[in-house]
C-alpha cells in the first residue's frame, strides 16, 4: 500500500518543523556560550573584542528570527495540510 501524496507531505512538513525546533534549540544552547563583553582588557583591543561580540549576538538574533518564522510557516503548513489527510 502507498502513501497518499498528501499524508507524505504532511508527515515532510511534521518532520521539518521538528528539525527546524531542534537547531533553535541548539542556538540558544549556543548563545550561552557566548562570552560577554570584555572587562578585562582596555583600550582598541576591548573595542575591538566588544564589536565583535555584539556583531555576533546581532546575527544571531537574526538567524532566530529567522528560524522561528519558518517553524511557524512550516507548523502552519502541515495543519493546513493535515486538514486534507483526514
Amino acid at each position: 500500500m502507498t502513501t497518499p501524496p498528501n499524508a507524505m507531505a504532511h508527515d515532510a512538513l511534521n518532520f521539518q518543523a521538528q528539525q527546524l525546533r531542534m537547531i533553535l534549540e541548539r542556538l540558544t544552547y549556543v548563545r550561552g556560550l557566548l562570552p560577554d563583553t570584555s572587562i578585562d582588557w582596555c583600550g582598541p583591543a576591548q573595542q575591538l573584542f566588544d564589536a565583535g561580540v555584539l556583531d555576533l549576538y546581532r546575527e544571531l538574533a537574526v538567524v532566530r528570527t529567522l528560524l522561528e518564522a519558518a517553524y511557524s510557516r512550516t507548523v502552519l503548513a502541515s495543519n493546513q495540510m493535515g486538514f486534507h489527510v483526514g
